[in-house]
């Protein structure tokens, strides 16, 4: 008789996961790629730059985050193998990634970009934006990027604008000075920035399109 050893189901879900990761890795290895910083990129570090020079403010202060490319220490748990980090909120660990899909994206302009929350359990990781340029179009409309997270709760575009306007818009009236002068500068500065009105339904529309694979690593 030849014992066989069976996992039980919890913990071959959390093998078989570990497993998957694994090879994502292995194949990535297998082609390396120096990742350079995107040209838009490179914008938002000399609008970082200016704003500490000229103003005595940095970019966190107006955008809620600030860049850190590419460091393995900014990695979490649940940060994606195939995820190119480039900002932290300084919050819970939360911080934005370009996904490559296992290094098939070579330009991160191309690239989709991801809300990471280490803490979010069961949902760590969240499309926000098909490029960078598309995600700064986003946190122009909204105003705040805190509100990204919540788009896996609503149900319809109701939803959404009553969290908004309930949880959201007061705070965001207070700071409005603020929010002209970064949008503006933003604008100026990084070329291609296009108008997304309806946030409701770009954010709909993309997660249609793009399709993430198991990333949720609630165990």
């Amino acid at each position: 008789m030849i014992a066989m050893w069976v996992l039980p189901k919890y913990n071959q879900r959390i093998f078989d996961r570990l497993a998957h990761r694994y090879d994502i890795r292995k194949r990535c290895l297998n082609v390396i790629i120096k990742y350079e910083m995107p040209e838009s990129l490179v914008d938002i570090v000399r609008i970082d730059k200016e704003l500490r020079e000229r103003h005595d403010r940095t970019l966190q202060d107006y955008v809620g985050f600030y860049i850190c490319f590419n460091n393995d220490d900014d990695r979490y748990y649940c940060t994606p193998d195939d995820a190119i980090v480039f900002g932290k909120t300084g919050v819970d660990g939360d911080h934005f990634a370009f996904l490559t899909f296992n290094g098939s994206i070579s330009d991160l302009e191309k690239a989709p970009i991801i809300f990471i929350q280490p803490m979010a359990s069961g949902n760590q990781v969240t499309l926000v934006a098909r490029n960078l340029k598309d995600f700064l179009a986003v946190f122009i409309n909204l105003k705040e990027i805190y509100v990204l997270e919540r788009f896996r709760f609503y149900k319809n575009k109701l939803d959404f604008i009553n969290d908004y306007n309930d949880n959201y818009l007061k705070d965001i009236r207070l700071r409005e000075n603020d929010s002209n002068f970064i949008n503006d500068l933003l604008r100026r500065n990084v070329k291609g920035i296009v108008n997304i009105d309806d946030v409701y339904e770009y954010i709909t529309e993309l997660k249609k399109q793009i399709k993430l694979e198991i990333y949720d690593d609630d165990f």
